[in-house]
């Protein structure tokens, strides 16, 4: 019986990975071993926080739009960086990796930032990435039954 790999750890390396890139303006490459320092990680988890990494910077301008469309009342630069980073990554997720359940990386996304973030960053990025699914048309999957 083969254990199923945990992602937590990846989304955690991704956004910690992005995070330190933001702050100090270096690279991937160059603040890579400091975050895998603090971090010990799988092959494939490293593989997958490396890919969600990469999708996050491809598509970054985009994202950014859809977090200013989906903010309301809030400038993007007034969001917290950790809860932009993990909204990101989330997106990318919901957007790019069809074999990640919409509902995982929803319920992965509220968990980290509730984590290392704020109190109210879990609401926060629910209600924007519930606006983002909205506006892209993707679907929880849940369908009300017709009576």
């Amino acid at each position: 019986m083969t254990m199923k790999l945990s992602y937590r750890p990846a989304r955690v390396f991704a956004m910690q990975l992005l995070y330190a890139m933001e702050i100090t303006g270096s690279t991937a490459g160059e603040a890579l071993p400091g975050v895998l320092e603090s971090q010990p990680l799988q092959d494939d988890q490293k593989k997958y926080g490396m890919k969600l990494v990469d999708l996050v910077q491809a598509h970054r301008e985009e994202l950014d739009e859809d977090i200013k469309a989906c903010s309301v009342h809030w400038e993007i630069d007034r969001i917290a960086k950790i809860d932009c980073i993990v909204a990101r990554i989330a997106m990318v997720e919901l957007l790019f990796v069809p074999d990640i359940p919409v509902k995982v990386a929803l319920s992965e996304a509220v968990q980290i930032s509730t984590k290392y973030s704020t109190d109210s960053s879990g609401a926060f990025v629910n209600g924007l990435l519930s606006g983002f699914m909205n506006k892209r048309g993707i679907s929880t999957g849940i369908q009300k039954k017709d009576k």
